[in-house]
């Protein structure tokens, strides 16, 4: 009792001395001077490169070829910039979230580092050139000056962590029409100063500095991932000399059904549940997540497969340093789960059409697009795409004919089937196979991807023989790839055939009319 009886004479007094305490550290963060900006000017980078021409108000361009920029102009101090696991002090379930994603190993995946040094090789430039790819692969690496050919900057671990947590959380700017990494961060002067007491009396002014939904609109938008999933070549980083779209995921997502409604990027990749988002779309319930992750949720299965092995390791360029490997590994797996119900949840098929025509018989089958907010497939399409493959089964389950079969020995789909992708193009016509963007002179479809809610139908001439079976059974299934063999084998000298993933599938009884 006595206890109790002190504790209640005494719990004004102490209420009262917390407030005040709070009310003075938040006068205090408002009246101390703010840090001095955190900028590198450009003569401070020994030795930096600037090979290309100045903009057109003449000043120079330490970024190009990439557009992604800094708000002054300057370089972010690499000592200042906080590592991810810097924000996993207060943020762990967000850190956990992002470890394993894509955006984590953006910047060290070998089938990334290895086809950017292959072309760095092409064009004059060398490295400088690489500043390209490494805008949106790798922010701090190039905004701090270290994509040069004379490394003169030291590494920090916020640079070797690709698309970081200040990646998307210092942007003020994007301009998705433009892309190519059109980005404006500020790295250099937004940098939190707060610590302890201070970001506990004045949390808004660290959600205001690190671009919280709540106080940063461009965060929630598509234009934000616009800024890098948009990737145009030009004469800048190809032999091109009029530009051509190399991804044009933003603009596919334009003037869609899910721009009309407000569905974002973030609200199909960033949900809970990713796929049951995208089934929750298609019955027609158009609202948002209860919740958004920062898994970033995609379609590169390959590298969320635990079943390579230490072929994963080395694709994906190792493990993030400092983290426990086996708990990766389990996130890892997790994502790998997810990835896959995402896939699966994108396409469909329909046979449409079975009709006699002469000694042949003519089969349509609608390849649909039911739940991608974009085009199916999307993004480097020189690489990633999709086929159809077809088969025709007599009664006997002989097959009679066969269209877009896959070899796994060599990773090759014959030369019948039906693919959704472009070609790139070398400047004497040839195609380009191994992702040498650099060299890239022409780009053109073998067949055009299937915009949001749409279809694609494929017809096939099946020839069939004069006598034999009624009744057949069809099998259609629809496949995906995010990279060719010679990817692999070209640029990161191995030979190893891509698995393919079944996004559909269907079979069906017929009669031969």
């Amino acid at each position: 009792m006595h206890l109790k009886s002190q504790f209640r004479y005494h719990a004004r007094p102490i209420a009262f001395s917390l407030i005040l305490v709070i009310i003075v550290i938040g006068g205090l963060s408002l009246i101390l001077p703010t840090s001095p900006e955190s900028g590198v000017a450009l003569e401070e980078v020994p030795y930096y490169q600037l090979p290309f021409d100045p903009d057109a108000a003449g000043d120079p361009r330490p970024f190009w070829p990439s557009r992604m920029q800094t708000a002054t102009g300057q370089f972010a101090d690499p000592e200042a910039i906080p590592s991810s696991t810097q924000c996993a002090t207060c943020h762990q379930r967000e850190f956990d979230e992002w470890l394993p994603s894509l955006h984590a190993y953006a910047g060290i995946d070998n089938v990334y580092e290895k086809t950017v040094e292959a072309n760095e090789d092409l064009l004059r430039h060398g490295v400088e050139q690489g500043r390209f790819c490494e805008g949106c692969h790798s922010p701090a690496e190039l905004l701090t000056g270290r994509t040069n050919r004379f490394a003169s900057v030291m590494p920090s671990d916020a640079a070797a962590e690709g698309v970081n947590c200040i990646a998307c959380h210092t942007a003020v700017h994007a301009d998705p029409e433009q892309g190519n990494g059109a980005l404006t961060l500020t790295l250099e002067t937004s940098l939190d100063q707060l610590s302890g007491p201070l970001l506990v009396a004045a949390p808004r002014d660290h959600a205001r500095a690190f671009g919280a939904e709540r106080t940063n609109e461009l965060i929630k938008t598509s234009a934000l991932c616009g800024g890098c999933h948009t990737e145009i070549l030009d004469a800048s980083m190809s032999q091109s000399s009029e530009p051509h779209y190399a991804q044009a995921t933003f603009q596919e997502w334009q003037g869609s059904w899910y721009e009309e409604n407000d569905v974002t990027c973030q609200d199909c990749h960033m949900a809970p549940d990713p796929a049951g988002y995208v089934r929750h779309l298609r019955n027609g319930h158009i609202t948002k997540p209860e919740r958004y992750t920062h898994r970033f949720v995609g379609a590169n299965y390959l590298l969320f497969d635990t079943s390579l092995g230490s072929n994963l390791a080395f694709l994906r360029g190792g493990f993030l340093a400092g983290m426990d490997k086996a708990r990766q590994l389990e996130l890892i797996a997790q994502q790998g789960e997810a990835t896959r119900a995402l896939l699966r949840a994108a396409a469909g098929l329909e046979l449409r059409d079975i009709r006699q025509e002469a000694d042949a018989l003519h089969v349509d089958i609608a390849v649909q697009n039911l739940g991608a907010g974009h085009n199916l497939p999307t993004g480097v399409l020189d690489q990633k795409h999709m086929w159809l493959e077809l088969r025709l089964r007599d009664t006997e389950g002989r097959i009679v004919f066969h269209s877009g079969a896959y070899d796994a020995d060599t990773g090759n789909v014959d030369a019948t089937a039906v693919r959704w992708m472009e070609i790139f193009r070398d400047s004497d016509g040839q195609p380009i196979l191994d992702h040498l963007t650099f060299r890239t002179a022409a780009i053109d479809w073998e067949r055009k991807t299937i915009p949001p809610r749409s279809e694609d139908v494929v017809g096939y001439d099946i020839p069939l023989p004069e006598t034999g079976d009624s009744s057949y059974t069809l099998e259609a299934q629809l496949w995906y790839t995010v990279a060719l063999p010679e990817l692999l084998f070209n640029n990161l000298r191995v030979e190893m055939p891509v698995p393919p993933f079944e996004l559909t599938a269907l079979s069906a009884e017929i009669t031969r009319p």
